[in-house]
């Protein structure tokens, strides 16, 4: 550590005083932009009933991540957010509400818009009470821990930045955000670890202010870490389409709508194995500086957009965003390399593959 490092951690200097987003929060998604362009097909395949279940399920978990999101940016405090972001390390994969980097700690936030009264017992379960109109018990149903999803979620994120080197004693912490004010979460009988996990959202801000003086006394990162372990976040990022045979009606074998059961927002950190969305190509680390493949990402990103606009179209139609990525991946050095790429057959790749390899070549 340079002597200019230690002055400004003991004097405080920084650069990082409020609450940033380096990967900001949209209410539109792609993965919910793409479910709305089908809605407007007009082939006749497609079916848009089970769109609009799935949608309308996307929508109400959005409804809780924007008040979380409203929560974290209006919040003073030093830290840096990143929303929606989709981590994959060996054989897991991780859907992130939010993520939020500190000078001290990490944390997890798994966002929950859950209706209806809920239990959480001695073993830590998630016990959801359904009652009738008139306010009486009916019955009692089991439902898979956020709390778990959460730490899981934690650890894949700890292992991730432990290999990189990113962080060693700095510890990432899971936290649950219940976003429906409405509901009422009994956690009296609770493990105290799983109670302290738990929190409305109306506390959040609260919770982090506390915690974040808490650790600080333990460690204290420069701004440079914090951008760091940010960047590092988001060139890991992996998108994921909406799996368009899901909702086709000439797919043969498919059941009717009411017979599958559609991805729950309850359960969107295990959205990655739902049928609704198909994970992308793993971007193998090439070891190519962050902010260039940041760049690239940005530029090819805007050209798709620059297109789909000339062509009237929806972006997704020029490249997937899985198929973006394969590009970073391989990084094509002309058009013969490009078709080779998932998605760039001989028109594609004659149509737009000049533009593409010319930015690649910009980025090497």
């Amino acid at each position: 550590m340079t002597l200019k490092n230690i002055y400004d951690a003991l004097f405080d200097r920084r650069d990082i005083k409020t609450a940033k987003f380096s990967k900001k929060f949209t209410e539109t998604p792609e993965n919910i932009m793409q479910l709305q362009s089908l809605l407007e097909d007009t082939s006749g395949t497609i079916d848009k009933k089970r769109v609009e279940k799935d949608l309308a399920l996307f929508k109400i978990g959005m409804i809780g991540e924007s008040q979380v999101n409203y929560e974290l940016k209006n919040s003073m405090l030093p830290i840096v957010c990143l929303h929606d972001v989709r981590l994959q390390v060996e054989d897991y994969t991780a859907q992130f509400d939010f993520i939020v980097i500190t000078h001290s700690v990490l944390y997890v936030i798994e966002t929950k818009k859950l209706y209806g009264d809920i239990d959480v017992n001695g073993s830590g379960e998630f016990i959801r009470k359904i009652k009738n109109r008139y306010g009486k018990i009916v019955n009692r149903e089991g439902m898979y821990s956020p709390v778990t999803q959460s730490e899981r979620h934690s650890r894949i994120l700890q292992k991730m930045l432990s290999d990189q080197g990113l962080i060693k004693k700095t510890p990432v912490k899971p936290i649950v955000v219940m976003a429906n004010p409405k509901s009422i979460i009994d956690k009296k009988k609770a493990p105290k670890a799983v109670q302290d996990m738990i929190i409305k959202s109306d506390q959040l801000v609260n919770y982090l202010s506390k915690d974040i003086k808490l650790h600080r006394k333990d460690r204290y990162m420069l701004d440079k870490f914090v951008t760091d372990i940010s960047d590092f976040i988001i060139s890991r990022n992996k998108t994921a389409d909406v799996n368009i045979d899901r909702y086709k009606l000439d797919v043969p074998g498919r059941e009717s709508v009411v017979s599958e059961t559609a991805p729950s927002y309850e359960q969107k950190t295990n959205i990655d194995s739902a049928p609704v969305v198909e994970p992308t190509p793993v971007i193998n680390d090439r070891h190519v500086n962050m902010s260039k493949k940041n760049a690239l990402y940005k530029e090819l990103k805007e050209y798709r957009l620059k297109q789909a606009k000339a062509e009237e179209m929806k972006p997704y139609l020029i490249f997937y965003n899985s198929t973006l990525d394969e590009i970073i991946d391989k990084m094509p050095g002309s058009v013969a390399d490009l078709m080779n790429v998932k998605g760039f057959g001989k028109v594609k790749g004659e149509k737009y593959g000049p533009a593409i390899v010319e930015i690649v070549r910009r980025h090497r």
